[in-house]
């Protein structure tokens, strides 16, 4: 049985569905596709979850695009909200206008997980509809806030937004969520992520080039990770600041330079800047 078949008898949780991912080829594509409009919102849900499975890594074709652009005006909000979602987050390469005007358009949806995959989508492309949104978002007088409204606000890293994320930095239900919450803090923070973290990365990028174990250093890279996952657009602004604590250390800067995760997001080539 192909994807088409599998995805119909309702067996896109199995392995064999995930074998039949890895081995499909154009037809199955095509096939999948047209099931954006079978009469069952289940169907169009499990296709909105496939579509970007099939890309085997690679960027959506212009008409996978236009097919969940399609159904983020589904009538079933499930359906809504997962479309947003692989818009938003999954497809996040892709920077279209029509992209935009369709999530942009679920800004006020019923759903408030399709408006806050909308909203995140939008911010992650830095989209100037975004920031009163995150703006009322944080500021909402019952003082409740979602994690991606938070994240829509990192995305930003727009200063004005400081004092409000400031007001949601606690009552986080698990340590990721609390972390994500201080992440954004900082990428909103007027004066920079914090020379704490840059110190941490300084020192990582020390122990690093000479052996040593990363003890807590290690910690400060799993922040600026989290950072960059969400505005990685700061990447350069973090280098920079590391590689000003690392001067004057050769090995440390050697180490920054061609073998840190920093280097690679902001395509440095190893070689000393101009």
């Amino acid at each position: 049985m192909g994807v088409v078949e599998l995805l119909l008898a309702g067996r896109a949780d199995t392995a064999r569905f995930d074998e039949a991912v890895d081995a499909a080829d154009a037809s199955d594509v095509a096939g999948t596709l047209t099931l954006a409009a079978h009469p069952d919102p289940g169907v169009r849900r499990v296709v909105a979850g496939t579509l970007p499975l099939l890309t085997h890594g690679d960027p959506p074709t212009e008409q996978m695009v236009a097919v969940i652009i399609g159904l983020t005006l589904d009538a079933d909000r499930g359906v809504r909200d997962y479309a947003c979602f692989v818009l938003a987050e999954q497809w996040r390469e892709v920077d279209t206008p029509a992209l935009r005007e369709a999530l942009a358009a679920r800004l006020d949806d019923i759903d408030r997980g399709t408006r806050s995959e909308a909203l995140v989508g939008l911010a992650y492309r830095r989209d100037p509809r975004a920031l009163a949104r995150v703006r009322d978002a944080l500021s909402r007088p019952r003082g409740d806030v979602w994690r991606l409204e938070m994240v829509a606000a990192g995305a930003l890293s727009d200063p004005q937004l400081h004092d409000l994320v400031q007001r949601h930095q606690d009552g986080w239900a698990t340590t990721e969520d609390t972390q994500t919450a201080d992440a954004v803090r900082r990428l909103t923070d007027p004066t920079g992520p914090g020379p704490d973290l840059l110190d941490g990365m300084a020192k990582l990028c020390r122990s690093r080039a000479r052996g040593w174990p990363d003890g807590d250093a290690l910690g400060a890279w799993d922040l600026v990770a989290e950072m960059l996952e969400i505005a990685p657009y700061r990447a350069r602004e973090f280098f920079d600041g590391v590689l000003a604590r690392v001067a004057g250390d050769d090995a440390a800067e050697q180490e920054l330079r061609e073998h840190s995760a920093l280097a690679h997001l902001t395509g440095d080539n190893g070689s000393p800047r101009a």
